[in-house]
């Protein structure tokens, strides 16, 4: 019998049917709750609404305000004071506090500020969608997606306004389309909300005081709250495309936004941060990955367990656990909750575990020379393309043997590089440089392309640096898991396999107990 968990962490269930309606799209897009737990629905999605919220400010709220004498999170707070005092309703309170959140989103994707060092370009519409995506209601994403376009029009009808900005705001400007055409200016003088984007403008140029009192954002969460369930409720019951802002179906796990999207493009590659839900914590986790360590190894089992001895002190550890996620709670609830609804997004449709598996790196624990995933998928006559999430169990620094990418982008876009049994030729492996370490703490997630060439080092240091690594490929080509294990069994009964992959070993000095 497998072991229990001493954290209790349930089993994960799928939540309906795909049924007419956005409440039952939804309840396919997303993949896992809690079996026992009585939270409805649109509480999930406020929840991780107030979760994905909150984390963009704490995060990366403190960062300058596009040349303004304040942090994002305090001019954040400021306009929403300022029109709170003014008597708006929550509607406005909250887009005041939330108008910026597409420069967060930015920053929360790792790209440099744009729009010449300030900011990201239509950070208007990315933080609209955004919103609208984790469930508020399209007032507050309309007034986000038009605060840009109520400093447009005032440079347009009212000439001496452009003197009043500052440096940072004309420069934004010129990135945002300069003054409003007369045609423009029509088209938001008709539009009967018009007169509130003009005053959110005002209370946006009131939050720019570097001695005003500083108020958290979490002041406003029973408000965020109150708006968020109102309006998730109302959605769940409508068709998606009756809102102009859509609510994301994967709204109550992580929504990915279209930066970090944009960037996974480019790149091929996404670090992302608060995709678990809080219980999967450090501690959860290292218990959980210690569960999977101490599985019985034996050939009637299905998982397989493999072993290293290390270069440093000659001692054989555990170095792999794969094919257990079947037969684990709280792995399975993982592998097939918010992590799958991730990968989803970044394939622009449903995905499927491919494959599973925990690298144990222990002191002295061998590295991974540089290779490309697909030369072990791609060639194997199931899936075509794939997508590894990295689930970090264990802080990685530059000493315990971190993951490595390419700095360059777009080249997961260019095929399979010359190799060796998978392990790309020494001179390709340096065209590819720098390489740069990735370095994430407990519970953060990697995705990475299965073209992407990627390596690592030895772990040097006295900790284990313990990872999940997660393996999806699009549903729509089929469900390979079993056939993938099948496979890799019998390459390694038949000696084409190397000792541990299904190619190569990649370097380490794997043994047989």
């Amino acid at each position: 019998m497998l072991p229990r968990l001493v954290h209790s962490l349930p089993a994960p269930r799928a939540l309906a049917r795909a049924l007419p309606g956005c409440r039952r799209a939804l309840s396919t897009a997303i993949s896992r709750i809690e079996p026992d737990d009585p939270t409805p629905l649109a509480d999930a999605i406020v929840d991780a609404a107030e979760r994905r919220i909150l984390r963009l400010f704490d995060a990366y709220g403190d960062g300058d305000y596009i040349g303004e004498p304040m942090s994002i999170t305090e001019h954040s707070v400021q306009t929403a004071n300022a029109a709170a005092r003014a008597g708006e309703d929550e509607t406005a309170v909250l887009a005041c506090l939330l108008h910026d959140i597409g420069h967060l989103a930015g920053l929360e994707a790792g790209h440099p500020p744009g729009m010449d060092g300030c900011g990201t370009p239509q950070h208007e519409a990315v933080g609209a969608r955004l919103l609208g995506a984790l469930g508020l209601p399209d007032d507050v994403a309309f007034l986000t997606h038009r605060h840009v376009d109520a400093k447009r029009y005032l440079c347009a009808t009212q000439p001496q306004y452009h003197e009043k900005l500052s440096e940072a705001s004309r420069t934004t400007l010129r990135h945002q389309g300069g003054p409003m055409s007369a045609a423009e200016v029509a088209a938001a003088e008709a539009d009967p909300r018009w007169s509130t984007v003009l005053r959110m403008r005002g209370y946006d140029e009131a939050g720019k005081d570097p001695s005003a009192a500083f108020t958290s954002p979490r002041h406003f969460l029973p408000m965020l709250r109150r708006v968020l369930h109102a309006s998730v409720s109302a959605r769940l019951d409508e068709p998606p495309e009756a809102a102009a802002y859509p609510l994301s179906p994967y709204a109550p796990g992580y929504v990915l936004s279209e930066e970090q999207l944009r960037f996974w493009d480019a790149h091929g590659y996404l670090i992302v941060r608060g995709v678990l839900p809080p219980r999967f914590d450090a501690a959860a986790l290292s218990c959980m990955a210690d569960q999977a360590a101490a599985l019985p190894s034996a050939a009637c089992y299905p998982w397989l367990l493999h072993h290293e001895r290390s270069k440093a002190d000659g001692v054989v550890r555990i170095c792999r656990v794969e094919n257990f996620v079947g037969h684990h709670n709280a792995w399975g609830e993982v592998a097939r909750g918010s992590v799958l609804g991730v990968v989803s997004q970044a394939f622009r449709e449903p995905a499927v575990l491919f494959k599973d598996k925990i690298n144990f790196k222990g002191p002295g624990g061998g590295g991974f020379l540089a290779h490309q995933d697909a030369t072990a998928y791609a060639t194997n006559a199931l899936a075509t393309h794939h997508i590894s999430v990295r689930v970090a169990i264990d802080h990685a620094d530059e000493g315990n043997g971190p993951l490595e990418v390419p700095s360059r982008p777009g080249l997961h876009r260019q095929g399979i590089f010359a190799n060796r049994q998978g392990v790309l030729e020494p001179a390709v492996e340096a065209a590819l440089g720098p390489w740069m370490p990735v370095l994430v703490e407990p519970g953060d997630v990697v995705l990475f392309d299965s073209f992407l060439p990627h390596r690592s080092c030895a772990n040097t240091s006295d900790r284990w640096r313990r990872s999940a690594y997660l393996t999806y490929n699009r549903r729509i080509e089929g469900d390979f898991h079993a056939a993938y294990y099948r496979k890799k069994l019998q390459a390694f009964s038949d000696g084409s396999a190397g000792s541990i992959s299904i190619n190569d070993d990649f370097g380490g000095d794997i043994v047989k107990l």
